[in-house]
Parts: structure tokens; C-alpha cells; sequence
């Protein structure tokens, strides 16, 4: 007699697929942390930036523009590791990662997670990394991006245990040979410098996101929820919009120091937005 009455999960998500191909144990370098970023500056220059370029800017987009200039600032800490050495990169990609709702009549349009690119954003204005995420946010959401739809169609058919596989020589092709595998519609960097996912606007306040292994990303940040918060201001309580932001990278090529200098630069930022941000 079965100890449980246990059935097997057949109908799910491309994600929670690679989900399983992922991890397989739970020693890593991880490190994580949080920073509370006040927002009061930005929050007074923004309506006016909003309606002057005529679109929303969310804290995602201001988040993904601070890294952008911390890792153009501080380059060392945008790479990955190869093997057992660490390279550099030359450009700095912003990772956002995608909710792709469905209507949950088949795997692939079941709800789901994905993500998107933004290349170069070091070059790239506040209003230019808002127009370009939205522009691949609709085209993912519509299936016309077909990177996203044909890799997700692939995990729907590709079996749990080789799961691990394809996601483990797709990294080494892509980035541990280096290889340009875009005649096999693979994109040539999938997961960029640095991955922010938006939970606030899922209604979550505060979580951290564990780093992907095949993905080489060394840094990954989720977006709170921005809440008034009391704070000590000079010895006295003053009552202000706190964005958290929590952070995780990897510990074998971002060491404390690295990481209390882009907080650092990361906050001064948010406290000089018209400089730094907008």
C-alpha cells in the first residue's frame, strides 16, 4: 500500500519544466541582501518626465537604468565565469524577465514566465529602455517574437529528465565555447549582465530570486512594492516612499566590497534623479 495517494503533474508550464532542469542542489555561491531605496526625488521629477516623453515608467525601468550606469561605473562587475575564469563583458544587457499569460487550453499558453533583452543600455535613455521593453513585452505577449515561442514550444515536448541537458549545452554553446548559435534559433545572449524581475506588481513587497546556473548571470534583482515606511531623517521620523530592492549574485565574482559600492552608486542614483536617472 502507497504511504500517499501521489499522482504526476503532467499539465504544466514550460517554466516550472526548466524549473526542474535548474537545480539539483542546494549548495551554491549565493549571496543575498536588500537595499531600501528612497524614492521621494524621483517620485517629484517623474510625472513630468512621464508626460513629456508620453509613456508610464515603472520601477523596473529605473532600476534597469541605475544598473546600467553602476556596471558602465564599475565594469568588474559585469562578466561571468568560464570554466574557472572570470571574462568581462564589453556591453552591459538588461535581463527584465516577462509574464506571458494564457488561457491555460495548452502547455505553451498556460501562464507562464519568460524574459527579454535589452542590449547596450549604457547607451540607452530612460524613455528609450521604457519604449523598448514594451515593444518586446507586446511582441512576446502576442507570440510574434518567435525566439521565446519556439523555446517554450521546445520544453513543452522535451522530456523532464533531459530538461537538465538542454539547458546545460545550451549554455556551454553559447557561452562557455562562445558560439553563435542563431542558425539554430538560439539567441546569441539570452540572459545578458544582470536579471530584474518586477514582484511588486504582483503585490509582493520583498523576495529574493535565486541565480540561474546555466544563465552565467552573476547578479539578479527583484523590484518590490514601494510603501510609505517611517525612517530616521536627521534624528527625526519623517514618513517616506521606500522602494526594496533584493539583490543576489554570485559570490565567486562579486565580493562584499563590490557590493557596498554599487549600493552606493545605485542609491545616489534615486537621491539625484534628474542627474543620474532622468
Amino acid at each position: 500500500m502507497s504511504n500517499l495517494n501521489l499522482k504526476v503533474l503532467d499539465d504544466t508550464s514550460p517554466t516550472r519544466k526548466m524549473a526542474m532542469g535548474t537545480w539539483k542542489t542546494v549548495g551554491d555561491p549565493s549571496v543575498y541582501g536588500l537595499m531600501e531605496v528612497d524614492m521621494s526625488q524621483v517620485l517629484k521629477v517623474l510625472p513630468d518626465y512621464e508626460k513629456k516623453h508620453g509613456l508610464k515608467i515603472t520601477p523596473s525601468h529605473l532600476v534597469g537604468k541605475a544598473m546600467a550606469y553602476c556596471m558602465k561605473l564599475r565594469p568588474e562587475i559585469n562578466g561571468m565565469i568560464r570554466g574557472s575564469r572570470i571574462y568581462l563583458r564589453e556591453d552591459v544587457t538588461l535581463f527584465y524577465q516577462v509574464n506571458l499569460p494564457g488561457n491555460g487550453k495548452d502547455t505553451v499558453k498556460m501562464a507562464t514566465l519568460s524574459g527579454t533583452t535589452i542590449p547596450k543600455a549604457e547607451t540607452l535613455k530612460l524613455h528609450e529602455i521604457a519604449e523598448a521593453l514594451s515593444q518586446k513585452v507586446k511582441a512576446a505577449r502576442a507570440g510574434e517574437d518567435r525566439e521565446i515561442a519556439d523555446n517554450l514550444k521546445v520544453f513543452k515536448y522535451l522530456p523532464w529528465w533531459m530538461s537538465r541537458f538542454y539547458l546545460n549545452i545550451g549554455s556551454w554553446l553559447i557561452y562557455g565555447l562562445n558560439l553563435n548559435m542563431s542558425f539554430l534559433g538560439l539567441p546569441r545572449d539570452p540572459f545578458g549582465s544582470v536579471m530584474i524581475t518586477n514582484i511588486g506588481s504582483l503585490g509582493i513587497d520583498v523576495a529574493w530570486a535565486p541565480l540561474c546556473p546555466y544563465s552565467r548571470v552573476p547578479l539578479l534583482i527583484t523590484v518590490g512594492a514601494i510603501n510609505d515606511k517611517p525612517v530616521a531623517i536627521e534624528g527625526k521620523v519623517a514618513i517616506r516612499a521606500i522602494l526594496p530592492i533584493a539583490v543576489t549574485f554570485d559570490h565567486r565574482l562579486i565580493d562584499g566590497i563590490h557590493a557596498a559600492q554599487m549600493a552606493r552608486d545605485f542609491k545616489k542614483c534615486f537621491s539625484e534623479p534628474e542627474v543620474y536617472l532622468l
